[in-house]
């Protein structure tokens, strides 16, 4: 094997202390063999040693087992991806009264539906937590119409796991773990808090590398669990569904999991997102990626945050190459792309394309681009300052105990696309300035894989 667990423990324990991560665990299978590697601490203030068994939040790769389960469901029959969603859930509904009445779920798993997916109200730790955090949706609005453009949206997946229990008679958690969980041959994949107590947990540090502190909550809300903020794995159980996923959805303990017409409809692209973002399409709840530049995805995943904890799946089919990397607070994404680069440059000859840099030719009229946008979660004014442009990110209130107003100067890199580093993080996210409205300015500031539409 290319990277022998010593090689990787070394990579990790060299990348953890440079980017200012407490804690990380990562797993790789590649060439038929699976390495493990930890490195720092579970919380940095009882200084416990991450290992390879320590649970980390998965976060939204979740989203990858919550379409898992509908596409069983799918295949037994019960579930068609194109038909209202009313079809199951008859009194489902959003403000906008025609989206209620017509959403599928494939709007849901491919994030087109343009419902405002950030919202994280706690509908309680009740066996109807799922359905009660539905019913609340009512209030939420749109920020674009529904099929007209990816724009990521966790309250969809919530949607779906309530599909899910309604179909399977359970809870969205029993789905999981009787559905998933034990078939891949993962017992110590977690749910619920009382099932990963039982195994040594990382906790989540919230700051910036330096200064980082425990975070102020452990978990997100229960209500949420089918879009990411409850299940904790250990690196390996996320490779144990990347394998089942490359192998035409049989387990590596020989069960079908998903047929293989399955697998490859998550793996097929439902929409292609602007050049420069950090993922290129979009499956059913998969992320694609085209390395090679040749116009066909090679690579998939997903990626998961949640509060103080970030992780990455990704997943090359045709080496049969997967890495796992959790990670519990810091500059996990710093850490994450340089090792994804190192891993599956080494192991699957394969690497990321370097990204966008910024230009000086052909700097954008100010105007067009000056303004307001906004959604559930806060507000992004791109101002004029001293020259230059600036994303000021002001939270509500409810995500401002997460992350606080800050500043990032956007640097051009053609008239649509811009790149801000984020305070703390040494590598830019993309500033993307879509469609234009009737005088001429752009309607859709889509960054942080999210369309945000202009409010002034």
């Amino acid at each position: 094997m290319p990277l022998s667990p010593a090689r990787l423990t070394e990579l990790l324990d060299t990348l953890t202390r440079q980017y200012g991560v407490p804690g990380a665990s990562l797993a790789v299978w590649a060439e038929g063999e699976l390495a493990e590697a930890a490195a720092g601490v579970c919380n940095i203030e009882t200084k416990v040693k991450a290992t390879p068994d320590t649970l980390f939040q998965i976060g939204s790769i979740t989203k990858l087992y919550t379409a898992a389960l509908a596409m069983q469901l799918a295949e037994e029959g019960k579930l068609d991806l194109d038909a209202p969603v009313r079809k199951v859930l008859p009194d489902f509904a959003v403000a906008d009264a025609d989206v209620s009445a017509r959403v599928t779920l494939r709007h849901l798993l491919n994030h087109t539906s343009g419902i405002d997916g950030d919202y994280f109200r706690d509908a309680g730790r009740g066996e109807d937590r799922v359905e009660k955090y539905v019913r609340l949706l009512k209030e939420v609005r749109q920020v674009h119409p529904m099929g007209h453009m990816f724009s990521y949206c966790n309250a969809g997946f919530v949607v779906a796991g309530r599909m899910i229990e309604v179909l399977t008679g359970t809870t969205w958690d029993k789905a999981v773990r009787n559905r998933l969980a034990k078939p891949l041959g993962t017992p110590s994949f977690s749910t619920l808090p009382e099932q990963a107590m039982r195994h040594q947990m990382a906790i989540g540090h919230v700051g910036q590398p330096g200064a980082l502190a425990v975070t102020p909550i452990a978990y997100l809300a229960q209500s949420n669990a089918p879009a990411g903020s409850m299940p904790m794995a250990k690196a390996r159980d996320v490779i144990a569904f990347a394998r089942m996923m490359m192998n035409d959805g049989v387990a590596a303990e020989g069960t079908q999991v998903l047929t293989a017409d399955s697998v490859q409809e998550m793996h097929l692209r439902t929409v292609a997102l602007p050049w420069g973002m950090n993922i290129d399409a979009i499956g059913l709840a998969t992320f694609l990626w085209d390395w090679n530049g040749d116009g066909h995805y090679e690579v998939f995943g997903h990626d998961g945050s949640t509060i103080g904890q970030a992780a990455w799946l990704r997943y090359h089919t045709e080496s049969e190459t997967a890495v796992a990397l959790l990670t519990n607070g810091g500059n996990g994404k710093g850490l994450a792309d340089d090792l994804l680069r190192e891993i599956f440059s080494e192991a699957a000859g394969i690497a990321p394309p370097e990204p966008p840099a910024p230009s000086r030719e052909g700097r954008p009229e100010p105007a067009r681009l000056l303004g307001r946008y906004g959604k559930a979660s806060g507000t992004i004014d791109v101002i004029e300052k001293d020259g230059a442009l600036v994303a000021v990110h002001t939270p509500t209130a409810e995500f401002a105990a997460l992350q606080g107003t800050y500043a990032v100067e956007l640097q051009p890199v053609n008239e649509t696309l811009f790149l801000g580093t984020t305070p703390g993080y040494t590598r830019p996210a993309s500033y993307h300035f879509l469609e234009e409205d009737a005088h001429g300015r752009a309607r859709y500031l889509h960054t942080g894989v999210r369309a945000h539409p202009r409010l002034g």
